[in-house]
């Protein structure tokens, strides 16, 4: 853990800013720069094309999306109409991390994005290591869904997530 702080300071030394993204994320607003940079070590960031698949319905789940930029198009069976529209600084997949190992659903780029994933295993890793930062990040999960589940029931308020 000392060192971990150790490099932690390192990073922010030169950069006061460099998490800035991560705490635009309504999940991870609460974060400290030392959490985020903890869950920053897990993240890795990935692009995809217009029309390009992020995942398909019955394939493994293997990591959820902090998305940072651009729109996915959720289609599948925990949507209302059939689909739902993902946007920045919302989360992708965040329904069948507590699910099952397979997704109920599929995620199609509809413009350019950029995402952060992260993989459910290196999640509870995380967790394990550093209590508090489970507990902060899975009660704000919880509002993510409550939250969801609310606009999902109440179709004409249009509150983003």
């Amino acid at each position: 853990m000392i060192k971990d702080k150790f490099d932690w300071l390192k990073t922010i030394w030169k950069k006061p800013d460099k998490y800035a993204d991560l705490k635009k994320f309504p999940v991870l607003s609460e974060f400290s720069s030392f959490e985020l940079y903890l869950l920053n070590n897990f993240l890795h960031q990935r692009k995809f094309n217009k029309g390009e698949l992020l995942y398909d319905k019955d394939h493994p789940l293997e990591v959820i999306y902090f998305i940072l930029s651009g729109k996915v198009e959720v289609t599948g069976p925990t949507h209302p109409k059939g689909r739902f529209i993902v946007r920045e600084f919302q989360i992708l997949g965040l329904i069948d991390m507590f699910k099952e190992e397979i997704r109920s659903s599929s995620a199609t780029a509809l413009t350019e994005v950029t995402a952060y994933a992260v993989s459910r295993f290196d999640l509870k890793d995380l967790f394990n290591q550093n209590p508090h930062i489970g507990v902060k990040m899975l009660t704000a999960f919880c509002q993510t869904l409550s939250n969801y589940i609310f606009i999902i029931s109440h179709p004409k308020r249009t509150k983003e997530l």
